[in-house]
């Protein structure tokens, strides 16, 4: 069996269920389907019973024809509310260990990344500002 976390990966270096890896949405695919097989059991979880990830995580493994897979509702809310620990990443990054100080706004050469990253950035203005696409 299996245990993933399906929130960022910000929120599991703070904390999640010891023995839980992470595989948030975005990447959901690739971390849990490269190294699970179809008849594999495979437990999702997100924030609590009110976060909608775990639910979208289960629906898309499913998609992938993961046979066993299951969705543990009541999250890491739950999971602390019942009395069990919580452990933070042994190796957790510095943004993870403290509030963030300081956040600049990134400014994207639409033409230039178009060049660059052929197509991840491709879409039409909306106003002035890019919205990704591809």
């Amino acid at each position: 069996m299996a245990l993933f976390d399906v929130r960022g990966d910000v929120e599991y270096e703070q904390g999640h269920i010891p023995g839980a890896k992470t595989a948030p949405l975005g990447s959901l695919v690739f971390r849990v389907a490269s190294v699970m097989n179809p008849d594999s059991f495979v437990v999702v979880y997100s924030g609590g019973k009110d976060c909608e990830l775990a639910t979208e995580a289960a629906d898309r493994l499913e998609h992938l024809r993961l046979r066993n897979v299951y969705r543990y509702e009541a999250g890491l809310e739950g999971w602390r509310d019942a009395g069990h620990p919580v452990v933070p990443s042994v190796d957790a990054k510095v943004h993870t260990q403290g509030p963030v100080i300081e956040c600049r706004a990134v400014v994207l050469d639409a033409e230039r990344a178009e060049r660059a990253y052929g197509g991840a950035f491709a879409a039409k203005p909306t106003g002035d500002q890019w919205g990704a696409g591809g």
